[in-house]
């Protein structure tokens, strides 16, 4: 029976991986996916993509690098690997709930995990989550092992298990803390955090290396504190990559800050400030967050995993986004339901408990995501599988389960959230840029922009793929939309003014540019290259004396942009000598 169940999971992980291998996103990932495998890629080759610490736990970098260097560049081989992996979780889990429930329940609780779309969804997806899931289960049994036969070189052990799994997801190491209680004799404890260390260490070594910064994993930690903690968490929460976010990450620095250790520590001061000044905002804040750690809805993050459901079947028969969300608006109460009926074998049971509880406060800490609560999906259905077995015992208990069906099946702002727009939009991206071709960019780039017509991205790469396919006035349209849509974006109204100005409109060209600076919205620094450009279109059109007043705005705002590029500007272009004087004397 335990052979069919781990066949079903890792058939339904590889069909999942292998369906996926027709959406360009497939080779070409985005965001946190895509940072991973090009520092894996430069890991692979012997190059050091930043000489600073980590900035994300690099344990998904060392695992791609060592399939890139086995098997190439191409990302099939580490997808398959994970849902190898995602399939071993299931195998772990069997055995804790068998030492601890009986093959009942422990038959039971791997095949809910053999069947969670989450988990089927995160196997394909290359992050940190699927290898998180599967180290803690195996430090879980090791240490169950460990308590039982009193063996240091099992605690040892199941100490390598979570310190290899913090290199994934560090937010495990306060666990590592609750096992050292619950081992209580002094050379188990020694051995386990000696495992602990181990692979931790040369991780901390490296980033003190590459930065002068004594960073145990990496600096992420800070801001991910931040963004679930302060006055504004609805914002911060949903920020997407663009002008918002750049402002946000960009703080530390504008305050002098430049190292990313004492950045992150300056985020994690911030939102340390939130609970000091707004005590009952925050505490309010932080149940918000518990309650969202055990609703049915899955948040998404980097991905949405309801609107992956429109391109797989097999997703849309094993994830419903609601009324009643399943399977995590079923498995989630009747796990909790679980947990109450077996609290009188708490003693025995207090490792999952504590796990469990760690994993409910850290969310509550930080902030709740699908991918974020996938390392609790198996004590989730463990303590399900267990559960369900005490209400066929206790039947008086159903109706408080279903009053836990109701009340974690509500809906969210959170899990409402939906980034099918911007999936379409990097869709559009990896065929503009690494597929060459424009006309199927600028069809996602118009699904994304209908999808979300606020977001100015598609709007400028749309801009991007009409210019590409020498659709140039549309073009230059779309780029004033997306300029309209966030005139603190430099970019497309530069692209318009250039391209105006090669078809001879120097007016709307000066106008374009003129847009731009107009808008004085960002630092005087980053409208050099406007003031630049407007001083030679200017000149160009004969206003000389005008021309000449851009040039000095330009070398004010940016001396050393000024002094790089403005030697190079076409003088021959400009038939009156005044200009090219007026340069020189700048230069000088």
């Amino acid at each position: 029976m335990l052979l069919a169940v781990l066949l079903v999971a890792l058939a339904l992980r590889l069909g999942y991986v292998l369906s996926q291998r027709s959406d360009v996103l497939f080779e070409h990932p985005i965001l946190d996916e895509q940072r991973y495998v090009d520092d894996a890629r430069g890991l692979a080759t012997g190059h050091v993509a930043e000489d600073q610490p980590y900035w994300q736990p690099p344990g998904i970098i060392y695992f791609l690098a060592a399939d890139f260097r086995l098997f190439g560049p191409g990302l099939t081989t580490p997808r398959v690997a994970q849902a190898l992996v995602s399939t071993a979780a299931c195998l772990l889990l069997f055995a804790i709930a068998r030492r601890l429930f009986g093959t009942r329940v422990a038959l039971a609780a791997a095949a809910m995990l053999a069947l969670h779309g989450v988990l089927i969804f995160e196997s394909a997806e290359l992050l940190p989550p699927t290898f998180a899931l599967t180290l803690d289960l195996a430090a879980l049994w090791l240490l169950l092992r460990a308590g039982e036969l009193e063996r240091a070189r099992t605690s040892f052990t199941a100490g390598l298990a979570l310190g290899v799994s913090a290199l994934f997801a560090p937010t495990v190491l306060p666990f590592a803390v609750l096992a050292a209680l619950w081992l209580r004799r002094p050379r188990l404890i020694l051995a386990l955090a000696l495992g602990v260390a181990l692979p931790i260490a040369p991780v901390t070594a490296r980033n003190h290396r590459h930065g002068g910064e004594w960073v145990l994993v990496s600096t992420n930690g800070g801001l991910n504190f931040f963004l679930g903690n302060n006055p504004r968490y609805q914002e911060t929460f949903s920020l997407r990559p663009g002008r918002h976010w750049e402002e946000l990450t960009d703080e530390p620095r504008r305050a002098g800050i430049a190292q990313p250790g004492a950045q992150s520590a300056y985020f994690a001061r911030q939102g340390r400030a939130f609970f000091r000044d707004e005590p009952a905002h925050a505490i309010g804040l932080c149940a918000h967050k518990l309650y969202l750690f055990f609703n049915g809805g899955e948040i998404p993050r980097d991905s949405d995993l309801y609107a992956a459901r429109a391109r797989s079947p097999l997703l849309a028969a094993l994830v419903w986004p609601g009324p009643l969300r399943f399977p995590d608006g079923v498995l989630i109460p009747l796990a909790l339901i679980g947990a109450a009926l077996w609290w009188r074998e708490r003693k025995r049971l207090a490792l999952l408990y504590g796990f469990l509880a760690l994993q409910a406060l850290l969310g509550a800490a930080f902030f709740v995501t699908a991918r974020h609560r996938v390392p609790a999906l198996a004590i989730f259905a463990l303590f399900a599988a267990a559960g369900a077995v005490e209400l066929l015992r206790r039947p008086r208990a159903l109706a408080a389960f279903a009053a836990l069906v109701v009340v974690l099946n509500l809906p969210t702002r959170e899990s409402t959230l939906s980034f099918a727009a911007e999936s379409d939009f990097y869709r559009g991206v990896a065929f503009l840029r690494e597929k060459h071709d424009a006309a199927t960019a600028a069809d996602y780039f118009r699904r994304s922009a209908a999808g979300d017509p606020s977001d100015p991205r598609p709007w400028f790469e749309l801009g991007n793929a009409l210019d590409a396919s020498g659709r140039r006035d549309e073009a230059v349209d779309t780029w004033k939309r997306a300029a309209a849509a966030d005139p603190w974006d430099v970019r497309p109204l530069r692209r318009a003014s250039m391209v105006l100005s090669r078809s001879g409109d120097l007016a709307g060209a000066i106008a374009a540019i003129e847009a731009n600076v107009g808008t004085k919205l960002r630092e005087d620094a980053i409208y050099a290259p406007d003031w630049l450009n407007l001083a030679f279109l200017r000149a160009r059109s004969g206003q000389l004396d005008r021309a000449i007043e851009e040039l000095r705005k330009a070398a004010r705002a940016d001396p050393l942009y000024f002094g790089q590029h403005a030697p190079h500007l076409p003088r021959a272009d400009i038939a009156d000598p005044r200009f090219a004087q007026a340069i020189d004397d700048l230069l000088r």
